[in-house]
């Protein structure tokens, strides 16, 4: 197994050793799908951010009986969820 930063730093010599086994070139799409990976999980992370933030802030309104903002932030959380 190859390590991507390795890939990322060396794509010349990753496609040689996957000439030498008979195979296409493939540093370039190795580094676009990583790339995809990780806004992915970017994605992700900010989503649930978001949901923690917004549960939090339930929390804080149910406590200060702000019931309309306490049910906003709950529907807005569902949303986050799917």
């Amino acid at each position: 197994m190859f390590d991507i930063k390795w890939i990322r730093d060396n794509p010349d010599d990753f496609d040689a050793g996957l000439k030498k086994r008979g195979l296409n070139p493939m540093s370039a799409e190795v580094v676009r799908l990583d790339d995809a990976r990780k806004s992915h999980i970017q994605t992700l992370q900010d989503a649930q951010e978001r949901r923690n933030a917004a549960s939090k802030a339930i929390g804080n309104a149910k406590a200060s009986g702000d019931e309309a903002e306490a049910k906003r932030l709950i529907d807005e959380v569902a949303d986050l969820k799917g």
